[in-house]
């Protein structure tokens, strides 16, 4: 099938500080840029110094691949501007960037024949994630490659699972990070240089595991001594802190399914103290 554009875009908000102001001019080019009117269509193609402005939705389907962006509140209406437009959807991709249209709309436009994919950042400098099939994949990774990021290429429907990964790996980590600067700070730490102290060894930690994996836990092969363990858990208990440091250590032994002795000491020194 032929198109007369490469991309198309139809979009609300701050499209170009998104994924599609990513891309260089030159891949817009003159394609169709449609938004909730003409002024706002025209607003969208300057700031992303290319497309041009089209007064009817209709003319993305002279498009390849349609780019399409809103923020959550102005979601719904260009949807349905989107929807009520004259494009025949078989061989076209739909890519839904740096926004979250939602199973059931996906699937409505796959069922119109679009090959369906979203791309959005998640926190990683560089990297954009990419879930979709087929066709449409194929030129996600290629756009993403056109506006100088890396793909990271996730299973269909498995966004949630993603996200899990990225909260657990920066959101959930925090705290942890924070209680380890407390103890450096409690322990005599200068307190500006606790939590640069405790974010080093984090980050040394992470290095070691992008390198080596579960091996460079650091009690992989070496059996942690219980009277530390136990030592190390009581002065985090007396400086106001959570058992941490026990917890921790038995779901990795359990994860990692080393040292049962250990584990099962631990959980009977826990057992005595209540």
């Amino acid at each position: 099938m032929e198109f007369r554009h490469k991309y198309g875009v139809i979009g609300a908000g701050a499209v170009s500080k998104c994924l599609i102001g990513r891309l260089p001019a030159k891949a817009i080019a003159a394609g169709p840029v449609a938004a909730v009117s003409y002024r706002v269509a025209s607003r969208i193609a300057n700031s992303l110094r290319g497309g041009t402005a089209a007064r009817d939705a209709s003319s993305l389907n002279d498009a390849a691949v349609v780019l399409f962006h809103a923020p959550p509140d102005q979601l719904e209406v260009l949807l349905e501007l989107l929807g009520e437009a004259q494009v025949s959807w078989p061989g076209r991709t739909l890519i839904f960037c740096d926004c979250q249209a939602g199973c059931a709309i996906v699937q409505r436009f796959r069922h119109e024949g679009a090959s369906v994919v979203t791309a959005r950042s998640f926190g990683l400098a560089g990297r954009v994630l990419l879930e979709g099939a087929g066709r449409g994949l194929q030129q996600a990774h290629r756009m993403v490659k056109e506006a100088g990021l890396t793909a990271v290429e996730i299973r269909p429907g498995s966004s949630d699972l993603f996200d899990a990964a990225v909260t657990l790996a920066t959101g959930a980590m925090t705290p942890l990070i924070d209680k380890a600067a407390a103890l450096l700070r409690a322990a005599g730490v200068r307190e500006a240089d606790a939590p640069r102290l405790a974010a080093a060894l984090v980050t040394q930690t992470a290095a070691g595991y992008a390198h080596s994996g579960k091996q460079s836990w650091a009690w992989h092969a070496r059996v942690p001594e219980l009277d530390r363990i136990l030592a190390e858990a009581a002065a985090a208990h007396t400086h106001g802190q959570p058992d941490l440091i026990r917890l921790l250590l038995l779901f990795g032994l359990d994860l990692f399914e080393k040292h049962p002795d250990l584990a099962e000491a631990l959980r009977r020194h826990e057992a005595n103290a209540e």
